[in-house]
């Protein structure tokens, strides 16, 4: 996997309050914040945790509990978020959570894996469709074997795995790899509860501030989008460019100094 680009955290109303300062103080740069469930919004994302986690000059970015059960209610939540969104400007990723103790997680294993990908789908596409960067938040299992995780190889992927290392074999942006578990609770100053811990191994706000998408506009006057997967290589490629030109001139300022001299 790529290095870890930035630490952060996610929150719920059971975190309870929270020092952003402090969060921020010891290396956590962003913040994903529970915005929402089935049909309806959270106080706590827009009145409370928001405005301090701006205030704090933190990331955010924001996900939104489905207890969906249908294509059409996966839908109508992902408008409800959207809404919910409202004029916001996340700089990370708005993502869909699909659990095991969700409606769709009590099917069972071998009943839904079709319709819980459909329901993904949809509710992604409707984000997706909303100008937003859109993700999937599940854990390692549920994205190996309770959804057909191929069928949604578009949508980044915000993998739960409380271990030393995340074993997930498909492509993901982002890592919960702590959290209120036996082994691997969360712990962050400025917050007295378990809170859970990620990396993260994309720029978001890079590649989202350059597509213009969650609110943020067009960043080059062309208007032509960077496609989400070539971001990284291209600057990959502009910081190997970089550092040879660095190398060149300082090259230059050998020989200069060396006839100087």
């Amino acid at each position: 996997m790529a290095d870890v680009v930035a630490r952060g955290i996610d929150i719920s109303s059971h975190q309870g309050e929270i020092d952003f300062a402090k969060v921020k103080e010891a290396g956590y740069s962003y913040v994903i914040i529970k915005a929402g469930q089935g049909l309806r919004e959270f106080q706590t994302f827009r009145g409370k945790y928001l405005p301090a986690v701006l205030a704090a000059g933190l990331d955010w970015g924001a996900y939104w509990w489905s207890d969906a059960v249908t294509v059409d209610e996966a839908r109508r939540e992902a408008e409800v978020f959207v809404a919910a969104l409202g004029k916001l400007r996340p700089t990370y990723p708005v993502y869909m959570d699909q659990e095991y103790a969700s409606p769709c997680g009590q099917w069972g294993l071998n009943q839904g894996k079709q319709t819980r990908t459909d329901m993904a789908a949809a509710f992604l596409q409707t984000l997706e469709q909303a100008g937003y960067y859109a993700g999937l938040y599940a854990s390692k299992d549920w994205l190996e074997h309770w959804v057909n995780a191929d069928k949604l190889k578009n949508y980044d992927k915000w993998v739960a795995q409380y271990a030393a290392k995340c074993t997930y074999g498909g492509a993901y942006g982002m890592w919960q790899h702590h959290g209120d578990v036996p082994g691997f609770v969360g712990r962050c100053p400025g917050i007295s509860v378990p809170v859970d811990l990620n990396d993260c191994y994309r720029d978001y706000p890079a590649i989202i501030k350059a597509n213009g998408l969650n609110g943020w506009g067009a960043q080059e006057p062309s208007g032509e989008m960077v496609p989400r997967g070539e971001y990284e290589s291209m600057k990959a490629e502009r910081d190997a460019l970089q550092t040879k030109y660095d190398g060149l001139v300082a090259d230059i300022q050998a020989v200069i100094s060396k006839y100087r001299g």
